[in-house]
């Protein structure tokens, strides 16, 4: 076996972050690779919930009193408002279909006799390069072969069984949401429903499940390609006897946001296995070939061995490059075109009530999700993230009207499959919100963060008619809501009320997480403001705009240009330190996991054009991380990634070391704890920004390589302007060149 880009074990799984996952974006499977064999499997749709408005039609009423005890101090007081009286209802969950057991018969009736002999020669393989899974073992005198792709083109997921002696396998559906298995001519149908709604597992609830007959139904099959041996169907399932080999398709479809009840038919398979196993190979080959990277030998050892070596101090520099290669195989199978974005757990979750709901964190991971995407050559991979972001902007400007009397959009700090855009934190049928819930609830400028990407794209693909006809109008509707927000407050307009992520404070008045002009909150604005004007302006340079376009954004400009003068400006503490909330607040974590007010370093710009924000923003961070900052998988991640723009290339190193040695899981997913996807993009990220960086037409090249990859290479790098760059080092010799014409598919 060739081992380079191959993430492979010699047993099989014996827990969930050991399998390994298969996707094409909406379709996934877990798989174990035991003898029993239990494929755990998802579908980017069953999520719980109905299409509902969870807005809060009150809180309007209540925004003036909270400014004003924020004006006068009361912090805990104000935080304690928002939780009765700002916030709607909490979002759904994203569920898991169910799984897949394929399980070795020894008799006709499918009846299991015990076999006590051990598996010999075992190896299960995820190949990257490929995007296939295969299980390969003996068990006495008989050796068995498996296979299983998630195909994008064909919609399904192929599964191939092969034997050299004749096995008997039988086949059914299990699942935790409503269900019914039905027997077909050549395999099985699993017919089922999600429940209305989930609260989420960090509720205590007397009914945290609620059934009923609204919920997202769908249908699952499972058909039999080609097999030399007898198919018999059963109640539960169908079995294959006396085969050699079976070859099978699984495919599945749900009803819709607009029709959850309507579920389409399955289409027939009409090509063959080998067929389909070609198309899906070509299909991933043509995203997944365009960068490739060398940063050493392949050691030839199961990975997660590879993994506990490095954690007893082991040098591997090819593990790195595993993992880098890991990030954009997730991000490939977890977002294509007309699927959902990737989630909290791309869209591999087996738990009913999963971590934070398995859904959409908008105050740092489904931004954090995407990081990679552009530089890393998988554009296409934004149009699910470009897709949310288009249908939060049309909810979001309901909850700008009713809760806070805005123009434009707005979005909380959580969304789900219905597109919620409310400050989350009422439990279901509620009227206040949960106590303490303000920590987390409000950060009500998530949708102007999500718009980043907007002109990243733009930068990189010089796209017009996606700037005009997709990121200009959702940038103009963003920056409405982003003045409106804005309040005057001793001769400077800044954000009220305003959290910095997740963190609090101690004063006088008590523990608070609500104050004003948090310093990521004015990063978001500064940003929202400068990425309009850039839009409009090369709209108008090449003459995109009518004149009722060109007057609109005009006015926009005078308005932005208004309160731009008299923005809070960023406040640097006694000791150097950039401050995080607007007064030098004594911290009740010093060691916090967010790491907000460092947003104009990285993911934003503003701060790299500044040197003394530069200094001041590094000394926070230094100082953060000296009272246990970066313990959390995706904040390690995202320190990485300061440090790389920071150019300090033995920082990201020593960082990205931590990522794989103290959160992460068997299989390389990363842990929050538990698992989460967002860092595994996120050290993506960081790995390109250690190749490469590009601000305002200046590239770096190797700007954060670290003396421990003495030698190495890279290609297919982007860089803005339809532009990517292959890179060759060996110590300080470096070779690098810029080619005009990326890679089509």
């Amino acid at each position: 076996m060739n081992y380079k880009n191959k993430i492979w074990f010699d047993a099989p799984a014996s827990c969930w972050e050991q399998v390994h996952p298969i996707g094409n974006g909406n379709l996934g499977a877990m798989i174990w690779g035991t003898e029993e064999e239990k494929l755990g499997l998802n579908l980017d749709t069953l999520w719980s919930g109905v299409a509902r408005d969870t807005n809060n039609y009150h809180a309007k009423e209540y925004l003036k009193p909270v400014r004003q005890e924020i004006f006068a101090a009361n912090y805990a007081k104000a935080a304690e408002m928002i939780e009765q009286h700002l916030l709607g209802e909490f979002g759904e969950n994203y569920l898991p279909m169910g799984n897949l057991r394929i399980c070795p018969a020894e008799d006709d009736n499918g009846q299991k006799v015990k076999n006590e002999e051990r598996l010999q020669d075992y190896q299960r393989v995820l190949d990257l390069d490929a995007g296939v899974v295969t299980v390969s073992y003996k068990k006495g005198d008989a050796s068995y072969e498996r296979e299983y792709f998630a195909s994008y083109p064909d919609h399904l997921i192929g599964i191939r069984y092969t034997s050299s002696h004749k096995m008997n396998l039988m086949f059914s559906f299990e699942s935790e949401l409503f269900h019914v298995t039905e027997q077909l001519p050549d395999g099985v149908r699993m017919r089922g429903q999600c429940p209305e709604h989930v609260e989420p597992s960090y509720l205590e609830s007397d009914e945290p499940v609620i059934w009923g007959t609204q919920g997202i139904r769908f249908v699952t099959e499972l058909h039999v390609i080609r097999t030399d041996g007898t198919v018999v169907s059963d109640k539960k399932g169908f079995g294959i006897y006396h085969a050699s080999y079976c070859e099978l398709s699984l495919q599945s479809v749900s009803g819709s946001r607009k029709n959850p009840l309507k579920v389409k038919n399955i289409a027939k398979v009409k090509k063959s296995y080998r067929e389909l196993k070609a198309a899906h190979k070509k299909d991933y080959r043509t995203l997944f070939r365009r960068v490739k990277v060398e940063l050493g030998k392949t050691k030839e050892i199961p990975t997660d061995q590879r993994l506990k070596l490095l954690k007893e101090g082991k040098e591997d520099p090819d593990l790195y490059a595993l993992f880098f290669q890991y990030g954009r195989y997730l991000l490939i199978a977890s977002s294509r075109e007309g699927t959902e974005a990737a989630n909290l757990q791309g869209i591999w979750n087996w738990e009913m009530r999963a971590p934070w709901s398995s859904n959409y964190t908008t105050n740092i991971n489904v931004e954090m999700n995407y990081w990679p995407a552009q530089i890393c050559n998988l554009s296409e991979c934004m149009e699910p993230y470009f897709s949310l972001l288009k249908d939060l902007a049309q909810n979001g400007a309901k909850t700008a009207q009713v809760h806070f009397g805005c123009r434009g959009f707005c979005v909380g700090h959580n969304t789900d499959f219905w597109r919620i855009t409310n400050p989350v934190g009422v439990s279901y049928g509620k009227s206040e919100g949960v106590k303490g819930s303000s920590l987390y609830a409000f950060f009500v400028l998530s949708g102007q963060w999500m718009c980043q990407e907007l002109w990243k794209a733009y930068e990189y693909k010089k796209d017009l008619e996606f700037l005009k006809e997709f990121a200009y109008p959702i940038l103009k509707e963003a920056v409405l809501f982003t003045i409106d927000w804005l309040v005057e407050y001793k001769g400077r307009y800044m954000t009220c009320p305003s959290a910095s992520p997740e963190n609090q404070f101690r004063t006088e008045s008590g523990i608070s997480s609500i104050s004003m002009g948090c310093t990521m909150d004015m990063s978001i604005v500064r940003e929202i403001f400068t990425n309009f004007e850039k839009a409009y302006l090369e709209l108008k340079k090449y003459k995109c705009l009518s004149d009722t376009m060109s007057k609109d954004g005009e006015k926009i400009l005078a308005e932005i240009e208004e309160r731009r003068e008299k923005l809070l400006p960023y406040q640097i503490g006694a000791d150097g330190r950039l401050m995080e909330w607007i007064y030098p607040f004594e911290e009740t974590e010093p060691g916090h996991r967010h790491i907000s007010h460092a947003y104009g370093l990285f993911p934003g710009e503003e701060f790299r054009r500044d040197g003394k924000l530069k200094e001041a923003c590094k000394k926070s961070i230094e100082y953060r991380l000296s009272h246990g900052g970066g313990h959390t998988g995706w904040s390690c991640a995202w320190i990485a990634n300061l440090f790389a723009v920071l150019g300090d290339g033995e920082q990201v190193y020593f960082y990205m070391k931590t990522l794989l040695t103290r959160s992460i899981c068997d299989n390389m997913w990363t842990s929050h704890p538990p698992f989460q996807i967002d860092a595994n993009f996120a050290g993506t990220m960081a790995m390109a920004q250690m190749f490469v960086q590009e601000l305002d037409g200046d590239v770096k090249i190797l700007p954060a390589i670290p003396k421990e990859w003495k030698e190495g290479s890279v290609s297919g790098l982007c860089l803005h302007g339809n532009k990517t760059i292959d890179i060759e080092w060996k110590d300080q010799n470096i070779t690098y060149k810029i080619r005009h014409t990326r890679l089509k598919s």
